[in-house]
């Protein structure tokens, strides 16, 4: 039976592990933090129950692909509800637009922003739809050479589909007579790590995958899924270790050999496969003289995606007229972005994505409480912010537009509250640059072939998993992620 050693019990790392020992295979999951989970983490505080990092799902047959895959059925062990609509968009002049994913709930709403744009709407999800076929055949598949990307058919359908095109502008071709409706469906690019005004078009399939497959939220919350894969794991045998930060990735003559932790305590292994930050695993635990692909400098001159300020609230008021999600756009929304993702500095305005699960989930809070959970994009670290004298700033920007939008007392209604900043991304997850959503930001040379691939090919028995690798951000790219570096893993393995 062959050993194999995770770094990192992120839901890429537990869903590979799940794999894995399915086929069986002796995994150890080796985690840093005090409890799994990885960016997917949790505080439970006061009666209050917070999901710190992603909040809601999508694609939702990727969770249930990873299940199936063990003989488990996700909808048995765990109960999700589906929004409807998928977020209310907040703009700037006290104006707003509720997402629906009924098609005719969602029509009514885009012709009270501007009359005549419902039939505009349907010919843009349908060419998202198209884009959505086209992309999720560079998805999910593992690379071995540039003609699994690169091939005649393959450009043809790019090209009519005009996914090569600027996202941003390509929108605001369908909604020429409002710019609120091209902001409300281009900003998806964001969860990517990427500014809308300089993303391809090819990512509105991520507007269209919300709209057309739904957006659900698991009951307890996105950790409900981390503690339940947990279970599973550890009933397969996985052995999971937490407070054990791995130090360095063992490897004699070109082979990895295991780990060694920083106690200094040595775990050997057939198979190393990190869940860690991809560009944190190379810079920091793989020994530079096996780096002759990803060496410093490379990874240096990689593109990286946005952070963001996380703020945590809770307040003894139920509200009745908000949205289980919402989005708050600035006026001046390239201005914004552009202070994030060209200009490093801190945005005057900052744009921000609002979740309240105890509108859904009343076990979030406790009774007559409500959970508000803030996310603004912010720069990362390779900009010039000093995060200790910065975050009190963005609290009180943050907490005035709250109060312009849903409650004007709401200050003197918080009773618990935490935050969260670039600084602790970097040191709580090992997050190269503190980035938020992802490392690797995921632009055109930065995805499907050019992003770092599963496997180390300088490094037998050294394999990724997670957003740092294809097929990329988003926790659907991750459990498709872990399918496919198993399946590579097997197939390396296969009679071993």
């Amino acid at each position: 039976m062959k050993k194999v050693i995770i770094i990192g019990s992120g839901m890429g790392g537990l869903a590979a592990a799940l794999r894995l020992a399915h086929q069986s295979f002796a995994v150890t999951i080796l985690e840093k933090q005090s409890r799994p989970g990885g960016r997917s983490h949790i505080i439970q505080e006061q009666g209050f129950r917070v999901d710190t990092g992603p909040t809601i799902l999508v694609m939702k047959d990727t969770f249930e692909d990873t299940y199936r895959a063990i003989g488990q059925d996700i909808n048995q062990r765990i109960k999700f509800t589906q929004l409807d609509p998928n977020y209310r968009i907040y703009f700037h002049d006290q104006t707003y637009l509720d997402l629906y994913a009924n098609m005719g709930k969602l029509a009514q709403e885009v012709e009270k922003i501007d009359p005549g744009s419902a039939e505009r709407l349907f010919r843009f999800l349908g060419e998202g739809a198209r884009k959505f076929e086209l992309g999720m055949d560079f998805v999910d598949r593992n690379f071995d050479q540039i003609t699994d990307l690169a091939n005649p058919q393959a450009l043809v359908r790019l090209l009519s589909t005009g996914a090569h095109q600027n996202l941003y502008q390509q929108v605001s071709d369908f909604f020429k007579g409002s710019d609120k409706l091209t902001k409300a469906f281009s900003f998806h690019s964001m969860f990517l790590g990427l500014s809308p005004f300089d993303a391809l078009a090819m990512y509105s399939l991520i507007t269209y995958a919300d709209l057309a497959l739904g957006m659900w939220y698991p009951d307890g919350g996105i950790y409900r899924i981390i503690e339940d894969m947990v279970e599973l794991a550890q009933g397969m045998g996985v052995i999971l270790r937490t407070n054990s930060p791995v130090e360095e990735i063992l490897i004699t003559n070109g082979q990895a050999t295991g780990v060694r932790l920083a106690g200094g305590e040595v775990v050997n292994a057939d198979i190393v496969l990190s869940n860690a930050d991809l560009p944190y695993t190379y810079q920091k635990l793989v020994p530079a003289k096996y780096r002759k692909t990803y060496t410093d400098r490379r990874l240096e001159k990689m593109e990286y995606a946005c952070s963001g300020y996380l703020l945590y609230l809770g307040v003894d008021r139920v509200y009745e007229n908000v949205r289980h999600q919402a989005l708050y756009f600035s006026q001046d929304y390239r201005a914004n972005l552009d202070a994030i993702f060209k200009n490093k500095t801190l945005p005057a305005d900052p744009s921000f994505h609002v979740n309240i699960p105890s509108t859904t989930d009343p076990n979030a809070a406790p009774a007559g409480h409500s959970l508000i959970y803030v996310l603004a994009p912010m720069p990362n670290l390779t900009a010039q912010i000093n995060w200790q004298e910065t975050a009190p700033l963005v609290r009180e920007q943050l907490l005035d537009q709250l109060e312009k939008l849903f409650d004007p007392e709401l200050r003197q209604h918080i009773v618990w509250e935490k935050q969260y900043t670039p600084d602790d991304f970097e040191h709580d997850y090992n997050a190269v640059h503190g980035t938020a959503f992802g490392s690797l930001s995921q632009g055109f040379f930065q995805s499907s072939y050019f992003r770092p691939h599963n496997t180390a090919r300088e490094i037998k028995g050294l394999y990724f998993v997670g957003q740092g690798t294809y097929p990329g951000i988003g926790m659907p790219m991750v459990h498709l992620s872990a399918k496919l570096v198993a399946e590579r893993i097997c197939k390396d393995y296969a009679g071993a």
